[in-house]
């Protein structure tokens, strides 16, 4: 239960993730900021051998405000925040005696990311920018009266990656390409059945975007990013899956998102799915955002 229940988070910090990941960095004093929400509800899962098996439905709530803030014209400074998680488990009524077995829920403070992004190449139709990003174990690991529920791993982590993209000016088209390693450390999870230590696998981490600018209100994206763990397989020893992240997990996610802006304020929706995935949940995350754009002085 635990296996299945604990990977749902994953897929709700999918689209925070995604916006670091270009190589374009703000200007000097200029900035970018969103509040997203993201929500899911699934009755399925991706098991360790990648087949889909149904679960108890489970839903997640999540609140992420992300910023770029520009220290120069070249380096940036990141932050990705869950300032709000709540996850919760339906009650599941037998179809044999009717005996009902009670639902649970968490609520808490989530994880938090702080970054650097540096523009190796930042004139011409293709930039070069390279980011690291440290996160830091704020969110509880262990959670609710079933202990099934949590808003971080618990460990430590870090990912570096190297970013290109590309304007297709004067055409409204442009697309962006990612590829890094993900750090991931050592966690306690503390049951009162006794303490649970996982040594989480390191991964390989790329991701995509393409993007259409039609006019100067509207943009719209596809998204993807795929992690792929370095490690044993993922059914053998222990995996972590009472943590929001598992360990050795595998999936690839793809994201369609439409932003509308009006002057320096905007709004943004998506739907991100897992379309290849182990040890996650098979549902899709709806994001709603709203951002505002910075323009240096």
């Amino acid at each position: 239960m635990k296996r299945i229940l604990l990977f749902v988070l994953f897929i709700s910090i999918i689209m925070p993730l995604t916006q670091a990941q270009s190589g374009w960095t703000q200007d000097q004093n200029a900035g970018y900021f969103k509040l997203n929400q993201s929500a899911i509800r699934a009755d399925q899962f991706f098991n360790p051998d990648g087949d889909r098996i149904d679960i108890t439905t489970t839903s997640v709530y999540s609140t992420v405000f992300y910023g770029e803030y520009g220290l120069t014209d070249r380096l940036t400074a990141l932050l990705n925040a869950q300032l709000f998680v709540r996850s919760t488990i339906n009650e599941l009524e037998s179809r044999v005696d009717g005996a009902v077995i009670p639902g649970d829920e968490f609520n808490g403070l989530g994880e938090i990311q702080l970054g650097l992004k540096y523009g190796i190449i930042n004139d011409g139709p293709i930039v070069l920018a390279a980011s690291t990003q440290l996160k830091l174990p704020t969110g509880q690991n262990v959670g609710g009266d079933t202990e099934l529920l949590q808003a971080g791993d618990g460990a430590w982590g870090a990912i570096g990656m190297l970013h290109a993209s590309h304007s297709f000016y004067p055409k409204p088209f442009y697309a962006n390409l990612s590829v890094g390693y993900q750090w991931r450390g050592t966690a306690d999870l503390e049951y009162t059945s006794g303490l649970v230590t996982v040594d989480y696998d390191d991964a390989f981490v790329w991701a995509g975007e393409l993007g259409w600018t039609p006019t100067e209100n509207w943009a719209l994206a596809l998204k993807w990013t795929q992690v792929q763990p370095f490690g044993a397989n993922a059914s053998e020893g222990i995996t972590g899956s009472s943590s929001i992240f598992g360990n050795r997990l595998t999936y690839f996610a793809i994201i369609p998102e439409v932003n509308y802006m009006v002057q320096q304020w905007g709004f943004s929706a998506s739907a991100g799915g897992v379309f290849f995935a182990k040890n996650i949940l098979a549902a899709p995350s709806i994001n709603l955002g709203v951002f505002f754009q910075l323009d240096a002085e």
